[in-house]
C-alpha cells in the first residue's frame, strides 16, 4: 500500500506544506463522492471509497470546523491509472508523490528539513502507521 502526497505551492503557509487530498463536499454531494473527484482532479487517479468516518472536529477550542475522512483504494494496475493525468484549476499547482506507508513517517521528516510543513492529520496518520510515538527529531 502507499499514500499520495500532495504539495500545493503557492500556499497561504508561506512554505509547501504536505498534504492528502482533500475536498470541500458541494450541496447534495455525500462525502464518498467529494473525495473521489477530488483524487482523480488531484492527482489523475480513480479509485473506490474503503471506509467513510462521521462528523470529526479539527480544532474544536478554535472553529466550528469539521470534516470528514474517506479512505480511498486506487487499484494502480487497472488501466485507468496507468497514465494518471491531473484536472487542476488554472490557479492550482499540486506535485503529487505516491509514498509506500512504510516509509511514509521518514519521507515527511525529509520534506520537514527540506522546509516543507506537513498536514497535521497526515502527521498523525504517519506516527499511527509508525507504530510507537516519535519526535521531530
Amino acid at each position: 500500500g502507499g499514500v499520495f502526497l500532495g504539495a500545493p505551492s503557492p500556499p497561504p503557509m508561506g512554505a509547501v506544506t504536505i498534504e492528502l487530498p482533500a475536498v470541500l463536499v458541494d450541496p447534495g454531494e455525500s462525502p464518498e463522492a467529494a473525495a473521489l473527484r477530488e483524487l482523480k482532479e488531484e492527482t489523475g487517479y480513480t479509485g473506490s471509497s474503503a471506509c467513510v468516518s462521521g462528523q470529526l472536529a479539527m480544532s474544536p477550542g478554535l472553529t466550528d470546523e469539521a470534516v470528514a475522512l474517506v479512505v480511498v483504494e486506487v487499484d494502480l494496475d487497472s488501466p485507468a491509472n496507468r497514465v494518471p493525468e491531473q484536472a487542476l484549476d488554472e490557479s492550482e499547482f499540486i506535485r503529487v508523490n505516491r509514498v509506500p506507508v512504510k516509509a511514509l513517517l521518514p519521507t515527511l521528516r525529509e520534506l520537514e528539513r527540506d522546509g516543507c510543513v506537513p498536514f497535521t492529520g497526515l502527521y498523525t496518520l504517519a506516527v499511527g502507521l509508525h507504530g510507537a510515538p516519535q519526535g521531530s527529531g
